[in-house]
């Protein structure tokens, strides 16, 4: 019967090989993840300047004299 002894054995096909393999794909997925939240979190932000910019029109509109033209 044969054993399975990976650490003898040397090359990217070993266990360190797949541990490092998967800490870069962890890596990679994170890394990935945190692009997305910050693109996110950037849009959030122009939405809430563009609605507060549309607010203060508003409010300022709604305090503007009416004009006479009876």
């Amino acid at each position: 019967m044969v054993e399975n002894n990976l650490h003898a054995v040397s090359g990217p096909d070993t266990v360190d090989g797949s541990k490092r393999a998967a800490k870069v794909t962890r890596a990679a997925h994170t890394h990935a993840a945190k692009v997305l939240q910050t693109q996110h979190h950037h849009a959030v932000r122009a939405l809430r300047v563009s609605q507060a910019a549309h607010a203060r029109v508003s409010k300022a509109a709604k305090y503007q004299p009416k004009s006479d033209n009876s």
